[in-house]
């Protein structure tokens, strides 16, 4: 029978035509027909499509490749195919000569990974035209318009790469050319290797290799053949010129065509328009019901559309299988995808080729590559410990060095080493060490040591074996595989001599490896794909994503020279990139029941996108117009919540969603209790939702025998915020872990009233004695200064490194010492350092007032409970006999016996800004006032009575903002009155503030954002705070008996009415 070629547009058609062709030609017995395809990804389709209506196993499906090797072993011996990787090595090496040469178009650096690319996939052409030796290639080039540099280069290149084939490459390894020669070329038939075989259907081949016309030929010659080629005008051109080359083998070879026209109302309407594209002056054909054209914002807005299409077609009963997600830029979506995918619950399997880097195994080996290098970095040791498939060391390791590496300004992978205990430290520096060897050593040291850690010490097989299941694991596996590959070809060639380190090798090696996952059914997924992938393939409903001129047609990068290289030699090339997008874009149209083309109006970054030209035509032909806009269509949870809180009753929109099913009733509970607490949080009144606890919910969450002795600071936290007081206090949440590359605030005051704590008291010859700093000159104090802040840095023992750390540290010494002796880099000075930092300037400001109140007591504690204090009990008392227990410390106190009244002045030290005194008076702040009534417990009761009173805040504040402002007493007339406040106002406040906490009083701020620091909160984002609203709730607040309502944020009184209150 003579060959038959089934032509059309839709390949569905085709294949059941073969299909009905094949069954009338072949005997009832296995395997009698053989269906070859191109597109791997098929196979199992074809023979479940074949058994639906047909007896199974008679028809097989294989890939071309397949079939000729296992022609090829029947022939020959046992064969094992050149991979990609070893020729990509030789390839590499082939190139280094030729760089190496000192004239010549390549002569210069090494080759890069993608020189190299294109040189191999170059080789690989070469071999599979029939050009095996650079003699052959030297006479193609021959009389050719091609530069004669680019062919001597590419001459030479080809030498070194067919020399080193044959000098490592063992004799049972081929090229595919080789193999398909061979074949071609027996003189047995292959009927004879095959004779199972009655009839051999030929699919998805638009376009032949050399090597692969004349395997063609023989199968035309020996077996019954049916070719199908999906053709949407006549074969010549439009859409069709990148399959004219395929036409004209199939013609030679004397086929019959038999064409094909769809024979339904969709088929008819899309083939009406592929038959129409890129035509010169085409009627305007009508736009199918099944196209659609929707163009969203932002590349994220397309995933998030095709995942609500998708969602409400599964809603509606439709099976995944249905349809596919094609998508021609899979790199820049793929992670979009998954995503959204999975927010909206649809179930899917993604098909598409990805990159080894971007796999958990090709991390692992980019990590280790990086801390090979004579300074390993920070950020390549933490990545590596944070890998899934990576557990060299526990996990309560691998977490404290991911907080050092956070709190560390540090490059170097070495300072994280220190905070690790011995057992961990030693396994890394190991590590490490045998990394060495890739910068080092030779190849195969290299290539042993680096296979060693991989499957020893990081036993990365089992670990993927290990890792998750399904997509995910397959492509982790194939990742693994590729990586084998890459280390079995370096150890195939471990004797070729190289000037370039093992690491250069492996780093060059591993770059921009693409891979691909063996694929099969999606089986109740929907298949996300490439355009390759949906090459010859039917579907119900198609989604063609992303459809630019970034991605479609994708045109890939290659030296200049290989375009010269293309005109003077079209056999060496394959088909043109933009041709072959056209008709795949055509083959996919004609192939569908329905298809949504999607594009976004800007890309990731919000940069202008430009439409496919594909589209362009698409427009031209049909007139087809994108719908633009939004997409506010529900489709996930997380829609369904947006559409909730727009609604005019939002508890009413709950319960509905409840009822349908679209909220669990856990979800509904918990979303209509958090939308009565927004709706009573929204007034200006005191509710449930405001911080209110019944007082005897509070003695059992926050007892008294917890909340007292109070401190100041705990009382200032209150009063700023009861919220945030409760969260702290009550819940006893912990403050975040939060990233600091210096020390934090807290930790920098804290140290900071150590080391002038222990300036004065180490001076001090006994408790009862003041500090004259006269008594010393400014050398022996700078001295003593300097020596107290070096020993109570080292008893901080701050784990910070870096550049911020050693500016931080300039700040407080720089001045104090010669350089030699500060402890940070003065030599070296990246940064500002100032030239007088604050231990030196808080010196020069003590010394200039010397000789008046000199310093008496530092840090007397008050009250019980204190850390290493005996102190007694300290109270309040307040004017109706109550008291308010608390406790602290008071940082300094003065004394100026020479007066003629004896002064006492008390200090607080602030690092930050001090506040304002009228805080003070206002109810707001409390650490003065409270400080002024212990001193009484602290200091000789007489001297205390007969002394004037006297307290400030002294900002320390580094660098070198060193500040006194006038005291609270500047507030005041007289002692009289401020000791009045302090024994009637002052008690009465702390009075109200205890009843309010122990009465459940734990709302929100009273004050302004600025007032409350709202915008250094922890709680900023859970709180509904409404300062818009402050002055309501006020009001309110006033009109609880049991609240407390500073002074400072009341309009009608102050403190001269409430002193004159009786």
């Amino acid at each position: 029978m003579d060959p038959t070629l089934l032509t059309g547009p839709q390949h569905a058609r085709l294949e059941q035509r073969a299909f009905q062709r094949a069954d009338d030609l072949a005997a009832d017995s296995l395997g009698s027909i053989l269906y070859i395809t191109r597109n791997d990804a098929r196979r199992s389709e074809i023979e479940d499509r074949w058994a639906s209506f047909h007896r199974p196993l008679r028809l097989r499906s294989e890939t071309l490749d397949s079939v000729v090797r296992n022609w090829y072993e029947n022939l020959y011996d046992p064969v094992e195919t050149l991979s990609g990787q070893l020729n990509r090595r030789l390839t590499e090496y082939a190139l280094d000569e030729t760089t190496a040469e000192t004239a010549g178009a390549l002569a210069g650096e090494p080759a890069s990974a993608a020189l190299a690319d294109s040189f191999s996939s170059r080789f690989s052409l070469f071999d599979e035209a029939g050009v095996r030796t650079a003699d052959t290639l030297e006479t193609e080039f021959e009389n050719s318009s091609l530069d004669d540099r680019i062919a001597t280069a590419t001459v030479d290149a080809y030498h070194y790469y067919r020399e080193l084939y044959a000098d490592h490459v063992e004799d049972w390894v081929n090229t595919r050319g080789e193999l398909f020669h061979g074949v071609a070329t027996a003189d047995q038939s292959l009927s004879t290797l095959s004779p199972e075989i009655d009839v051999v259907i030929l699919s998805g081949y638009y376009e032949f290799r050399p090597v692969e016309r004349y395997i063609i030929e023989r199968i035309v010659e020996e077996f019954p053949t049916i070719a199908l080629l999906p053709l949407h005008q006549d074969g010549r051109t439009g859409v069709d010129v990148v399959a004219s080359d395929a036409l004209d083998v199939y013609e030679s070879l004397d086929f019959e065509t038999v064409s094909l026209e769809p024979k339904d109302e969709s088929g008819r309407a899309f083939g009406a328009v592929t038959n129409a594209l890129y035509r010169p002056d085409p009627e305007t054909t009508a736009v199918p019901d099944g196209l659609n054209w929707r163009e969203l914002p932002t590349p994220e807005r397309e995933i998030r559309f095709v995942a609500r299409e998708l969602r409400t077609e599964l809603a509606n009963g439709r099976d995944p299988d249905d349809f596919a997600v094609v998508i021609p830029g899979t790199n820049a979506y793929s992670s979009t995808v998954e995503d959204t995918f999975e927010t909206f619950d649809i179930p899917h399997v993604t098909t598409a080729a990805s990159q080894l880097t971007r796999t958990f195994t090709g991390s692992v080996v980019h990590d280790l590559l990086s801390l090979a290098e004579a300074d390993p970095r920070a950020e390549d040791l933490t990545s590596l410990l944070a890998n899934p498939l990576v557990d060299i060391v526990d996990n309560e390791q691998a977490s404290t060095i991911t907080a050092t590496a956070r709190r560390r300004d540090t490059i170097s992978a070495a300072p994280l080493l220190e905070a690790t205990n011995a057992e961990t430290n030693a396994l890394l520096e190991d590590l490490l060490a045998s990394l060495e060897t890739l910068r080092t050593g030779d190849i195969e040291e290299a290539t042993e040591t680096f296979r060693r850690l991989l499957d020893d010490q990081f036993d990365l097989e089992a670990a993927v074996g290990d890792y998750a299941s399904g997509a995910e694991q397959a492509l982790e596996h194939r990742a693994y595989e590729v990586v084998d590959e890459v280390l079995t070809s370096f150890e195939t060639l471990e004797k070729v001599s190289t000037d370039q380190s093992p690491l250069a090798l492996f780093t060059r090696a591993f770059d921009g490896i693409p891979i691909q996952t063996s694929q099969t059914a999606a089986g109740g997924h929907v298949e996300v794909m490439g355009l390759l992938d949906a090459r010859m393939r039917s579907f119900e409903k198609v989604f063609l994503v992303g459809l630019t001129s970034e991605h479609f047609p994708a045109t890939p990068e290659r030296p200049a020279f290989f375009e010269a290289m293309t005109e003077a030699h079209p056999r060496f090339d394959t088909a043109d990139e933009r041709l072959r997008g056209r008709y795949l874009f055509a083959t996919l149209l004609a192939n569908v029941d329905a298809l949504t083309i999607t594009t976004p109006e800007t890309g990731g970054d919000e940069s202008a996108v430009v439409r496919s030209p594909v589209l362009d035509e698409l427009q031209r032909v049909t007139g087809i117009e994108p719908k633009t806009g939004v997409d506010d269509r529900i489709g996930s949870r997380e829609d369904l919540q947006r559409h909730v809180a727009t609604a005019s009753d939002r508890r009413v929109a709950v319960s509905h969603a409840g009822d349908r099913g679209d909220l669990s009733p856990e979800q509904t509970k918990r979303t209509d209790r958090g939308l009565q607490c927004a709706d009573n949080r929204a007034t200006a009144t005191l509710s449930e939702h405001d911080g209110l606890l019944d007082p005897e919910t509070v003695d059992a969450v926050y007892p008294p025998s917890e909340r007292e002795p109070y401190s100041a600071s705990r009382i200032e936290q209150y009063v700023e915020c009861g919220f945030k007081f409760y969260a702290d206090n009550v819940l006893e949440i912990e403050d975040p872990d939060d990233v600091e590359v210096v020390p934090t605030a807290l930790e920098t005051g804290s140290y900071v009233h150590d080391v002038l704590e222990r300036f004065y008291a180490d001076l001090q010859d006994d408790s009862k004695a003041s500090v004259d700093l006269t008594d010393y000159d400014r050398d022996t104090l700078a001295d003593h200064l300097h020596t107290v802040a070096v020993e109570e840095l080292r008893e901080a023992d701050f784990e910070y490194d870096g550049l911020f750390y050693e500016r931080w540290k300039a700040e407080l010494f720089a001045g104090l010492r010669d350089e030699d002796s500060v402890p940070f880099e003065a030599g070296v000075q990246p940064h500002d350092a100032p030239e007088q930092g604050l231990f030196a300037t808080f010196l020069d400001n003590e010394l200039s007032k010397a000789g008046a109140a000199a310093p008496y007591l530092f840090e007397p504690p008050f009250g019980e409970g204190l850390p290493e204090s005996d102190s007694e009990p300290f109270s309040v008392e307040r004017p109706d006999g109550s008291t308010v227990a608390i406790r602290g410390y008071i940082d300094r106190i003065d004394v100026n016996r020479d007066a003629e009244q004896p002064e006492i002045t008390l200090y607080d030290y602030k690092t930050g800004y001090a506040p304002y005194m009228t805080k003070t008076t206002g109810g707001t702040t409390f650490q003065l006032p409270i400080y002024l009534l212990a001193a009484n417990e602290v200091i000789d009761g007489d001297l205390f009575d007969q002394g004037t009173l006297s307290a400030t805040y002294y900002q320390v504040r580094p660098p070198n903002d060193l500040k006194v402002p006038r005291g609270v007493e500047s507030k005041f007339d007289s002692q009289t009155e401020l000791r009045r406040f302090l024994e009637d106002v002052v008690p009465e406040w702390l009075g109200q503030i205890d009843d309010a906490i122990a009465n459940g009083r734990f709302h929100t701020t009273l004050h302004s954002p600025r007032g409350a620091n709202c915008r250094f909160c922890d709680y900023r984002r859970a709180c509904d705070v409404r300062h818009h609203r402050k002055r309501e709730f006020i009001d309110t607040a006033r009109e609880d008996e049991v609240a407390y309502v500073p002074l400072r944020v009341r309009d009608d009184e102050d403190l001269q009415t409430v002193m004159s209150d009786d």
